[in-house]
C-alpha cells in the first residue's frame, strides 16, 4: 500500500513547490513615484522657505512624502530632512548669509527615491519688522516737517533704524527715503539717497515688484540678475490695493553690494500710502542679506 501511495505523495510535494514559486513571483512591488517640479524659494530668518508643484504620484498608496538633502556650501556638510505631502516645506535652523544647495526627491513609504530630483541654491537672510524703538518701520514722506525721515535698513547694531532725511547721518548711512511732490499727490516714491541732490549712497531697485501680503509669499527659482537692478526710484500709487507690494533692491557700499527685499505693507485704508496730508508715510517689513555680495540665490 505504501508503494502505491508514493506517486500521489510526489505529486503533492511538486504541487506545493510550484504554488510556493508562484506566490513568490506575485509578491507586492513598490511602484515608482515622480519628483515634485517647479522648485522655488525665499529667504527667511535662519530659514529657507521652499515651494514646489506636488508630485503627480501623491495619490498612490505607497507615496511616502519628500526627502530633502540640505548641503552647506561653505563646509560641504549636509543633513537629510523629510517633508510630508503638500506643496512646500520650511528648512529651519540655518545660518543667515550662508549659501545652501537643497535637493528634493519624492519617496515611497518603503523609502525608495524618485528617479528624478530637483535642486536650488539659496541663502537665509535677516528679517526686521520693527525699528530701533520697537515700533513699526514707518518712513514719512519729504513733505512732513515733523517726521521727515529715511531709513538705515541694517545699522552697525543689526537694527533697522529710522533716521532724519537730512544731514551727515543721512549721507553716510541712509539706504532709502520716501518722496512726495506735495501733500495731495496721487503717488509717492521710494528713492535712492543719491537722487537727493547726490547727498547719499546709491540704492538700486529691481525693475519688477510683486503683490504679496507677507515676505514669505513670493518665491522664485533665482534671484534677480545684476543687470535688472536698473532703477533708483520705485513709484507707489495712492490707490486702493488688495495686497501689499514686495520690492527687491541692493545698496552700493564702495565696490560691494548688500541685497534686500521690502514689503510695502497695505494699511487699514486699503492703500500702500498711509497717513494724511503732509504726514503720509510707507510702512515696511525688511529682509536684509547682511553678507556682502551675497544675493538671495545664485544667478
Amino acid at each position: 500500500m505504501a508503494i502505491k501511495k508514493l506517486p500521489f505523495l510526489l505529486l503533492f510535494i511538486l504541487f506545493v513547490g510550484i504554488t510556493a514559486c508562484d506566490e513568490s513571483t506575485n509578491e507586492p512591488v513598490d511602484p515608482d513615484v515622480s519628483a515634485p517640479t517647479n522648485l522655488r524659494a525665499s529667504s527667511a530668518d535662519e530659514a529657507i522657505i521652499l515651494r514646489w508643484d506636488p508630485s503627480v504620484s501623491e495619490g498612490q498608496e505607497n507615496f511616502g512624502g519628500y526627502k530633502l538633502r540640505v548641503l552647506d556650501m561653505d563646509t560641504d556638510q549636509f543633513a537629510i530632512e523629510n517633508a510630508p505631502r503638500g506643496d512646500g516645506y520650511t528648512v529651519a535652523n540655518l545660518k543667515n548669509g550662508t549659501r545652501y544647495e537643497i535637493t528634493v526627491w519624492a519617496v515611497t513609504t518603503a523609502g525608495k527615491e524618485s528617479a528624478e530630483s530637483f535642486d536650488i541654491e539659496w541663502a537665509p537672510a535677516i528679517r526686521r519688522s520693527v525699528n530701533q524703538d520697537q515700533q513699526a518701520i514707518r518712513v514719512y514722506a519729504t513733505t512732513s516737517t515733523t517726521f521727515n525721515s529715511a531709513v538705515d535698513l541694517f545699522n552697525e547694531s543689526g537694527i533697522c533704524e529710522v533716521i532724519p532725511q537730512a544731514g551727515q547721518e543721512f549721507r553716510d548711512r541712509g539706504d532709502l527715503f520716501v518722496h512726495a511732490p506735495n501733500a495731495t499727490s496721487n503717488f509717492m516714491e521710494i528713492k535712492s539717497p543719491s537722487t537727493a541732490n547726490n547727498q547719499g549712497m546709491v540704492t538700486q531697485f529691481y525693475s519688477v515688484s510683486y503683490d504679496a501680503d507677507a515676505l514669505d509669499e513670493h518665491t522664485t527659482t533665482t534671484a534677480p540678475s545684476n543687470s535688472t537692478y536698473s532703477k533708483q526710484t520705485v513709484t507707489i500709487p495712492n490707490a486702493e490695493v488688495s495686497q501689499g507690494k514686495i520690492v527687491y533692491g541692493r545698496i552700493s557700499r564702495g565696490t560691494d553690494y548688500y541685497y534686500f527685499r521690502l514689503l510695502v505693507k497695505r494699511g487699514s485704508n486699503n492703500k500702500l500710502i498711509q497717513g494724511s496730508g503732509n504726514d503720509r508715510y510707507l510702512e515696511f517689513d525688511v529682509s536684509f542679506q547682511h553678507i556682502r555680495n551675497m544675493p538671495f540665490a545664485k544667478y
